[in-house]
């Protein structure tokens, strides 16, 4: 009996180890309506969002749209470095500066990750940002802190950004709050530096870095579930023995 238990416990600990990865984004310059590719078994998109209320509002996944107001479907923008958003005052970054057409990027994964690290570039000055996880029933997780990329998110480490649209920050997540397989990145405050006479926030995505899930491996899940049906048959031979004595 405490062979079995013992083998079932064993089985219960042996999982995979938690993988780090990397995406790197940008290249030619063109507006596409998504971004797919595939990392270390880990398949990936990336699509714009647009959003009209307050970005502290924000609560769910249904508040956004893959549309723009005009009715045209959002596209990504890639550059050389970085992902934005196609439109906006000062495309192609993520920008909240218009309230019709706030940005967002949802970034996907086919299985569960923690974000880590986040490399971001063309920040305006004072620029902020916002990172929600989604979960299942659509709710949003805020993941970033009151904090600005310039100075970091609170709780995170940044490569001070010297000017508007150039700065570059390198930012680690002190702690993911759990793993998801959406993502959604946009910036906190809905305008507040002057671009093009309109007030924005922005910057693009060059890289993100994430550990994908520790989950068990099929032949961890095959050992566990013979562990258990052993320990039940010896369970049940051992009632048997003494029932009859």
């Amino acid at each position: 009996m405490k062979i079995f238990a013992a083998a079932a416990f064993a089985a219960a600990i042996a999982v995979a180890p938690a993988s780090a990865s990397v995406i790197t984004l940008g290249g030619p310059n063109a507006n596409v309506p998504s971004i797919t590719g595939s990392v270390d078994g880990v398949d990936y998109s990336f699509e714009a969002l647009r959003f009209t209320l307050a970005p502290t509002a924000l609560t769910s996944f249904s508040q956004f749209s893959t549309t723009s107001s005009s009715g045209a479907a959002m596209k990504i923008s890639v550059t050389a470095p970085g992902i934005g958003v196609d439109g906006g005052g000062s495309a192609p970054q993520v920008d909240t500066n218009q309230v019709r057409n706030r940005e967002a990027i949802l970034f996907s994964t086919s299985k569960l990750i923690d974000i880590n690290a986040l490399k971001l570039s063309y920040i305006d000055a004072n620029d902020t940002l916002l990172v929600f996880g989604v979960q299942d029933d659509g709710s949003l997780v805020s993941l970033t802190g009151a904090g600005t990329i310039l100075s970091g998110l609170g709780g995170t480490v940044g490569v001070n950004n010297s000017g508007a649209n150039g700065g570059t920050s390198v930012l680690s997540f002190a702690d993911a709050l759990g793993s998801y397989n959406r993502y959604i990145f946009t910036t906190r405050v809905g305008g507040e530096v002057n671009y093009g006479g309109m007030t924005g926030q922005g910057y693009r995505i060059d890289s993100i870095g994430f550990d994908t899930a520790a989950v068990p491996e099929p032949a961890t899940w095959a050992m566990l579930i013979a562990g258990f049906g052993f320990v039940g048959a010896a369970a049940r031979r051992r009632r048997a023995g003494m029932v009859t004595n």
